[in-house]
């Protein structure tokens, strides 16, 4: 009962559930216009505007009749991709998933229903070291990695982007996606695809949300 007090409330303001201290700053689950979501400092990292960015990106890759048969998550966060994939589009492929943060994943699990989906497998790590460690190819990788609006450092080293060709299954996707909100935030996501253009064969860019670059590889 007090969940739909909540969301009913949140249509007029901002109503805040839980604060925690993630690994690069404060991290807030909170309702917004009748829907729980996680927000970082000046960002929202799952179930917000992310999640309508990875709800268009799947829909760009026409994932609906090309259904993938493994997935990476490279930055879970609240778990929005996790969602959209087992809830929206049915897919049932087993998903493995790296978080650096143990809070996020703690807020994904206690807030946002993360252990309901099967075939989830969750891994607390780094991604920029994951990437080159695990050993299996998958049809679908997933890029969303960030310390509160920022990239996360490192992904725009070409090491990371090789890292993501060697974990792309030979007729996989990577679907990587940047924020450019300012000058210097612009030119790591032009370095990004500069690495990708030359690693992967083709590289397609869509723009949405005014800020999110995301990158479509194969």
């Amino acid at each position: 009962m007090l969940s739909v007090i909540r969301s009913w409330f949140s249509w007029f303001w901002p109503i805040t559930e839980a604060h925690e201290q993630g690994r690069h700053g404060g991290l807030e689950v909170c309702w917004e216009r009748g829907r729980k979501v996680l927000n970082s400092a000046h960002g929202n990292q799952s179930f917000g505007s992310l999640h309508h960015v990875w709800q268009q990106a799947f829909d760009r890759i026409n994932i609906r009749q090309n259904r993938p048969q493994s997935v990476l998550i490279l930055g879970l966060g609240g778990g929005s991709a996790v969602h959209i994939l087992r809830s929206d589009l049915a897919i049932d492929a087993p998903i493995s998933a790296v978080e650096y943060d143990p809070v996020m994943i703690q807020l994904a699990r206690e807030h946002f229903g993360l252990d309901q989906w099967s075939g989830l497998s969750v891994l607390e790590g780094d991604a920029l070291i994951q990437v080159h460690a695990l050993p299996q190819r998958y049809d679908l990788v997933v890029v969303d990695l960030f310390e509160d609006l920022d990239m996360a450092r490192g992904v725009d080293h070409g090491s990371f982007i090789h890292g993501l060709r060697d974990r792309c299954a030979k007729e996989g996707t990577v679907l990587f996606n940047t924020v450019a909100y300012d000058r210097l935030s612009s030119k790591r996501c032009d370095l990004i695809k500069g690495h990708l253009d030359r690693v992967f064969h083709s590289v397609e860019e869509y723009r949405t949300q005014d800020v999110n670059r995301v990158f479509i590889a194969r």
